[in-house]
């Protein structure tokens, strides 16, 4: 007996050995074949063969992680063929296979869409289901559109119902407006709205001209905000008047509406108005005058304020500008930056022990605003003049782990390590970019459509991602566009990724570093790259207003004195032309400014002249006390920016 207990055990342990290896075998393949099946039909659907394209996708394993994304693909082809119904099929495949795939909204959205087409009864309900499905996704707002279309076929010619049928018509198309003003159907929307000629409130035509502002319709958005309250809509209808180039009254209406009405107007339409208003009156000094003369007290008035107090020179004088901004308005909108304001120029002045108070304030009262890691920082160096060593490096170390991808997260380590050098990193490790993700959700199927170069599919399943927007712009070589999507993605998130994530690579990308380290003479290569990414976002035909050209922005003039100085040969291309000419006017300013980065940095945004002169005229006795005096804000903003990206490209590279 026990010989045959030994061979059944025996005998289950083999058949489980071989069935498991079968199913390992059955996988491995299948995710080969769909691979190489999906690319073969990838390739031509590419090049216009969807017949050839519907039958190779269709040979993709029904166990391949890419089979949903095989029948999207088939159900595409069948569209384009014009076989609508083999589509449904196919969307339907998908809808009905419980999958939680990000393929799923779309099918259901792109079959009930088909459905419609074809005046099928069952896109109605489909449509419905979306909204409820999908509430605050882009196919549930397209499908109050198509709601509104398919009810408007249903609307009686006469009788009592025809009123309550329009009006269901047009709750279906004035929440499409709403919810995507400037939407692929708003327009459309608007002529349904329109054509069932009922009377319209003074919110719906706000609704309807706001869309036609989202659509640059200027002209048709006047039409209906005269048709508004002006307590609601003064705002946007100055904004509108700003568009059509009615100043004056724009200027009216922005006034008015500041003194009656912006304590009932979301503020950023408010400071968007204040913007507008400044940027009428040369210099902007006299706008902003002029605005503090109207006795405002609403929402607004510390917006105006606090651009009085930017708009101040004397050191004094703008202390006790910030210091009575925040005293008036010690929750608003600008009082960080008012109190930091005072805190650093405490500092500046070696009013320690006062600076110390201010900043104990700011740290408590205001979690991770704009001011935060330079008030973090200074807190630092306070610590250490006071000779609070220990204090001082947690404060460092606070700057460096909270705010890792700041430029005072460069001043910390400096400080934190005593890096005499300023600058830690020499040359780095060029690393390519890559797809931002190493998984996702959807168990791979967006990596593996990555890996695949099926970006269009990718695009569309993911158009709320701007990281993964902005690797498609990379692939397909809009590299301006690329850098700005990830840099603002970046910014939208809280708490910020270990400098070994892949979406740092899309922020700060090594474009053109190989003609950097060509001709980098005897310049830091990450610098020059850092001056690139700042002054033009890696577009080769920046222009400025100023009139500088190219990926590192010279001046005509500029550029042709270094070129003929240095003898650079014109057959170069314009991209090596111009950062041949950056790096040898770049050397030129270090050897005139004491060899210093520092100085040669703020010389390339504030020009030579101004810098020799801070140098006499600024009262400084290290690198800090020079930046945050420079008297050009946007020539401190610069200095600050370049060096950030100095920082970031050592730490990512």
């Amino acid at each position: 007996m026990r010989r045959r207990h030994r061979f059944d055990l025996y005998w289950v342990i083999g058949l489980s050995i071989i069935t498991i290896g079968f199913f390992v075998y059955s996988n491995t393949s299948a995710g080969e074949r769909g691979v190489e099946k999906y690319s073969e039909a990838l390739k031509a659907y590419k090049s216009g063969d969807f017949e050839l394209a519907y039958s190779t996708f269709a040979k993709v394993p029904y166990n391949s992680n890419l089979k949903q994304a095989a029948l999207f693909r088939q159900a595409r082809c069948a569209t384009n063929l014009d076989k609508k119904q083999v589509a449904i099929k196919k969307y339907k495949r998908i809808v009905h296979s419980h999958s939680k795939t990000s393929i799923v909204p779309i099918s259901e959205y792109n079959m009930a869409y088909l459905m419609y087409e074809l005046n099928d009864k069952g896109a109605k309900r489909q449509f419905k289901k979306i909204i409820k499905k999908y509430p605050s996704s882009d196919y549930a707002i397209a499908s109050n559109y198509y709601l509104g279309k398919i009810n408007n076929t249903s609307i009686p010619e006469s009788g009592k119902h025809r009123l309550k049928a329009k009006n269901k018509s047009f709750i279906y198309f004035k929440t499409y407006i709403e919810k995507a003003p400037d939407g692929r159907y708003s327009l459309d929307a608007i002529d349904e709205i329109k054509n069932l000629k009922l009377k319209l409130s003074g919110y719906d035509n706000l609704l309807i001209a706001k869309s036609y502002y989202a659509n640059g319709e200027y002209a048709k958005a006047k039409e209906h905000f005269n048709l508004t309250q002006l307590s609601e809509s003064w705002a946007d209808f100055a904004k509108n008047e700003y568009k059509l180039g009615n100043k004056d009254k724009a200027n009216e209406f922005a006034e008015k509406g500041l003194k009656e009405f912006a304590a009932a107007t979301d503020p950023q339409d408010v400071y968007d108005v204040i913007d507008n208003y400044v940027a009428t009156f040369s210099p902007r000094k006299n706008g902003i005058n002029k605005l503090s003369g109207l006795g405002l007290k609403y929402t607004g008035a510390d917006y105006v304020a606090y651009l009085n107090c930017n708009e101040v020179v004397a050191s004094d004088a703008k202390e006790a500008c910030y210091r009575t901004l925040y005293e008036k308005y010690p929750d608003g909108q600008f009082s960080a930056d008012a109190l930091y304001n005072v805190f650093i120029n405490k500092y500046l002045q070696k009013r320690y022990y006062d600076a110390q108070r201010l900043g104990y304030l700011h740290v408590r009262k205001f979690i991770n605003v704009k001011s935060s890691p330079a008030v973090t920082y200074y807190m630092g160096k306070i610590s250490f003049k006071l000779k609070h060593y220990e204090s001082a490096n947690n404060y460092f170390k606070q700057v460096l782990a909270k705010y890792p991808d700041s430029y005072y997260a460069l001043r910390a380590s400096n400080n934190l390590y005593k890096d005499d050098g300023f600058l830690p990193f020499l040359d780095i490790n060029p690393k390519p970019v890559v797809f931002p993700y190493i998984k996702s959700l959807d168990k791979n199927l967006v990596v593996n459509l990555a890996l695949l170069k099926d970006y269009d599919l990718v695009e569309e399943l993911c158009k709320k991602d701007k990281f993964i927007q902005s690797w498609i712009a990379y692939e397909k070589g809009d590299y301006t566009v690329s850098a700005i999507l990830a840099r603002n993605a970046m910014e939208e998130l809280e708490s910020k990724p270990p400098f070994e994530d892949l979406r740092w690579r899309l922020v700060y990308p090594l474009h053109y570093f190989n003609i950097v380290e060509k001709v980098k003479g005897g310049n830091n290569p990450i610098i020059l790259q850092s001056i690139i990414k700042e002054e033009s976002h890696f577009n080769p035909f920046a222009k400025s207003s100023a009139g500088a050209n190219g990926l590192m922005q010279l001046m005509p003039a500029t550029y042709n004195e270094v070129v003929k100085k240095n003898n650079i040969p014109s057959t170069l291309s314009p991209e090596v032309s111009n950062i041949t000419a950056g790096s040898f006017y770049y050397s030129g300013l270090k050897r005139s400014l004491l060899n210093r980065d520092l100085y040669a940095i703020t010389a390339y945004n504030g020009g030579i002249g101004s810098v020799t002169s801070w140098f006499t005229k600024l009262l400084y006795s290290d690198t800090d006390e020079f930046v945050e005096q420079i008297p050009y804000p946007e020539t401190k903003n610069y200095v600050k920016k370049v060096l950030r990206s100095y920082w970031m490209y050592g730490n990512i590279y």
